[in-house]
């Protein structure tokens, strides 16, 4: 079996248990043609039959290994009953023509029936392949030793020679299936990094920004000033190639109480009157992560995407609750985020620990983003995420 080529950017995975099902095939395949042209050659008969039964076994074996040990062979009509009709013809043939007895090679034929008929005419088509073994055997000069025998081995021939097709078709299967799975995990992983970086990243670029601003406005007149906002812009930087390490590295914890203070400066340095409410009672990952990725986001979605002049951050415990609301003024409905990558991120975020997020203008000129999370299922989803990456 051969490996189909992979675009550019996906993954390929080795096809190895097909592989491996296709040697095994192989094997069993040229171990019954060389017990078959062992037994003709034993027999001592002249050339023309030796020759007729070898040329038999060959053309039956070839047919079993390169047609019906394909996974993709087309065995239903009309093309698999006309191959199993030639088979037929090859194995019985030599019977009446040249008195010929086979060991197993019928078995070749009780193996296809199985695969090519459904399954209540394959059971017939196969016991009576075997009776015609057997009776084969008796016709040929066999006692009934030897038609016993012939019995067995067609039979059990037949079962091989069912089998290894479909576990070929199987190993195909699992090896598809794999590469399926690797490519869900790469399309994961590049959406996991594309919201990181919106959501870390877009702060930090929003608050540098801000502040470099800011530090232009004031450099004609408030040189010192300037210098004290070039110094917090340092910091900035400093933290936002923090999460670009931590988005490459997958592995980030944030905390609800840092998020909000920074939140409360960038804000305060925009002239936006900032009200805060913080419950100090800690928050359990991996919610904590999750409320400090929404205040930064929605901190950036007011600085981007409104003129506010007041904002509330509201970060409470409600029971097994904790609830984060952010309201600022300044939001008509023309300044709204159309592009909605924000919004959906931090929804997908919250839904991924059993929680729910709202985000809604109150009135024309407000708007209102609302986040629960039951922190119980919060540490029931980490858990489980951890068991899942430990299986």
């Amino acid at each position: 079996m051969t490996a189909q080529a992979h675009p550019p950017g996906s993954v390929r995975l080795p096809l190895w248990p097909a592989r491996r099902t296709t040697r095994s095939a192989l094997a069993v395949m040229c171990g019954l043609a060389a017990v078959e042209i062992g037994h003709v050659l034993l027999l001592g008969r002249d050339f023309t039959h030796s020759a007729v039964a070898i040329a038999v076994i060959v053309l039956l074996s070839s047919t079993q290994l390169f047609y019906f040990c394909r996974p993709d062979a087309p065995l239903r009509f009309p093309i698999g009953p006309l191959v199993v009709t030639g088979q037929m013809a090859l194995v019985f043939v030599p019977v009446f023509a040249f008195h010929h007895s086979w060991i197993a090679l019928p078995g070749l034929l009780a193996g296809s029936v199985l695969l090519v008929f459904p399954a209540p005419v394959g059971k017939v088509a196969y016991g009576l392949t075997v009776a015609a073994a057997g009776a084969a055997q008796a016709a040929t000069g066999g006692d009934a030793t030897t038609v016993l025998f012939g019995v067995v081995a067609t039979a059990l021939t037949g079962l091989v020679v069912h089998g290894l097709p479909w576990f070929a078709a199987l190993a195909a299967r699992l090896a598809e299936s794999r590469t399926e799975l690797a490519l869900c995990a790469v399309a994961d992983e590049r959406l996991r990094v594309s919201r990181d970086l919106h959501d870390l990243l877009g702060y930090g670029l929003s608050a540098i920004k801000l502040k470099s601003e800011l530090v232009h406005r004031m450099l004609p007149d408030q040189p010192e000033q300037a210098r004290e906002s070039v110094a917090e812009i340092i910091d900035i930087t400093r933290l936002t190639l923090v999460d670009v390490r931590s988005v490459a590295l997958g592995y980030r914890l944030l905390s609800v109480r840092e998020a909000v203070t920074s939140a409360k400066a960038v804000l305060t340095s925009a002239d936006i009157d900032v009200r805060l409410e913080l419950d100090d009672r800690p928050v359990p990952e991996p919610a904590a992560t999750v409320l400090a990725t929404l205040v930064r986001e929605g901190v950036t979605n007011v600085l981007r995407h409104s003129k506010a002049e007041n904002c509330e951050i509201s970060v409470r415990r409600c029971g097994r609750l904790v609830l984060l609301d952010i309201v600022n003024d300044g939001a008509g409905h023309g300044t709204r985020d159309r592009s909605g990558s924000g919004v959906r991120n931090m929804t997908e975020r919250v839904r991924e620990i059993g929680g729910q997020v709202t985000a809604r203008h109150v009135d024309d000129d407000r708007f209102h983003l609302h986040a629960s999370i039951p922190l119980d299922l919060a540490v029931e989803a980490a858990e489980k995420t951890e068991e899942e990456l430990a299986g």
